[in-house]
This record gives C-alpha cells, sequence and structure tokens, in this order.
C-alpha cells in the first residue's frame, strides 16, 4: 500500500472532501495537497505542512499521519481488528491507515487507498458504509441480520440535492437502505454503473453489531478495470496542487 488519499470532513456540511494525497517510493514518504483544499471553505493545513501549493517529502512518516496508525498495546486494537475483518495487523504503516482509516475521535480526518487493479483484472474497494446515523431503526435492525457475503444493490440516489453521483446502499428484496457508497468513491462507481450495471458486485465483507455506527458495515465493491481506466481522473478535487518542493 502506497498511496493513500486524505479526506477531511467539513463541521457544517458534513462532507467527506478529498484535502491530499500521501504516497511512498524507495522508502521516502511524500505528501501534497489536492484541489479539494481549496474548495473546502473551512479546511486548514495540517500542522507544519502549511503552503498548500508546497510538495513535502520526508524519509519518516509525516508526525500527523503517524500518530493515527493505532499501537497494538491500544485497548481497541482487538476490536480494530475484528471489526475491519482481519486476523492480524501489519506493521506497515500505510497499510494500517489504509485500513484503518487512521480515524480519531478528536477531529475529521480520515485516509482512504487508491483503488488498484487486481491480479484478475478488477477494481475492487472496501469501505464502511456510511450515514447510518440516519437510517430509520427498520434499516439498522435489516444491517444486523445481514451474514458475510450477502449481496447488496447499489442505487442512485435521485433525490439527493447535494451529490449528484450518490449511491445507496440496499438489500435485494426485501429491500431496506443499509447506507451510501463514501462521496470519494461514488463518481467512479456511478461511472461503472452506467456503462454496466450487471458488472458491478457489492458484498458484504462483515457486520460489527458491537461497533459505532461508523464501522458497522463493511462492505465490498468489485467491477471490471476496463483498459483506459484512471481512480479519480473526473474528480476535480483529486487533482494535484503543485509548486515547489519543501522538507518536512
Amino acid at each position: 500500500m502506497d498511496t493513500l488519499f486524505v479526506a477531511w470532513q467539513d463541521a457544517t456540511s458534513r462532507e467527506w472532501i478529498p484535502v491530499g494525497k500521501l504516497t511512498r517510493a524507495n522508502h521516502t514518504y511524500k505528501f501534497a495537497y489536492t484541489r479539494g483544499a481549496l474548495r473546502a471553505p473551512n479546511f486548514q493545513p495540517f500542522g507544519r505542512l502549511s503552503d498548500v501549493y508546497a510538495t513535502y517529502e520526508s524519509d519518516t512518516l509525516f508526525p500527523v499521519f503517524a500518530n493515527r496508525v493505532i499501537s497494538r498495546s491500544r485497548p481497541e486494537y482487538a476490536d480494530y481488528l475484528r471489526w475491519i475483518g482481519l486476523d492480524n495487523l501489519t506493521s506497515d504503516p500505510l497499510t494500517v491507515l489504509a485500513m484503518t482509516g487512521g480515524v480519531r475521535g478528536t477531529d475529521s480526518i480520515e485516509l482512504f487507498p487508491e483503488p488498484k487493479r487486481t491480479v484478475d483484472g478488477k477494481y475492487r474497494v472496501t469501505f464502511f458504509a456510511r450515514g447510518l446515523r440516519h437510517l430509520p431503526k427498520t434499516s439498522l435492525e435489516a444491517i444486523s441480520h445481514l451474514e458475510p457475503h450477502t449481496r447488496l444493490k447499489l442505487l442512485h440516489d435521485c433525490q439527493n440535492g447535494f451529490d449528484e453521483f450518490a449511491i445507496c446502499l440496499a438489500t435485494m428484496p426485501p429491500s431496506y437502505l443499509v447506507g451510501y457508497c463514501p462521496k470519494y468513491y461514488a463518481q467512479d462507481t456511478s461511472n461503472f454503473l452506467r456503462e454496466d450495471a450487471g458488472a458491478v458486485d457489492v458484498q458484504v465483507k462483515c457486520v460489527n453489531k458491537d461497533a459505532p455506527l461508523d464501522m458497522r458495515l463493511l462492505c465490498t465493491v468489485t467491477a471490471p478495470w476496463k483498459e483506459g481506466y484512471v481512480p479519480f481522473v473526473d474528480h476535480s478535487d483529486f487533482g494535484l496542487l503543485h509548486r515547489e518542493t519543501s522538507s518536512a
């Protein structure tokens, strides 16, 4: 895992906006802000990474991200393993951040991986369903009865006036709304559905009945990785802001 994007949640709109890109190559970490950082009206740069037009380099993981790598000594460590569907957690920091999101209760930052083509030529992303706190009790009850590998439906949320690409997750008949696809994956997923909805598959990976709602339902979406496809290329928030290279 060598490329992660950083999303920031606006406290007013509750929208998650991609604001940065973290990469690693030849043991060197790089961080650059994306155009989403300019679109987000209340966003403030991360600590010493104060220039949104600079590209930062470091031999070690930047502190703002390093302190988000969950420690094995944390009491919730075992729960995190179970909630993300793993038996053990690698010590590689970027892999850990990709799996856990680096989420802390004290702020609104989340890291997520750039989709990579699988060995069998597929697009595959795993994520926690969003928006569960806004669902009725009947939907939460339906989630509690889902089993691993249960197939779900992806539906365009035509009534969403804030995001034209918003995608709902629903159970097969009887149909219950069980969440939403994360905004930063929604546009590409919407394109896949428009091109060939029958080739897009979404399944439950696990249901964590004792987890917070934002880690309750873990899903995996799989679709064909067509020739020439580039993740996020149609989403302007992911474009990098460039000017110079700085040392962190």
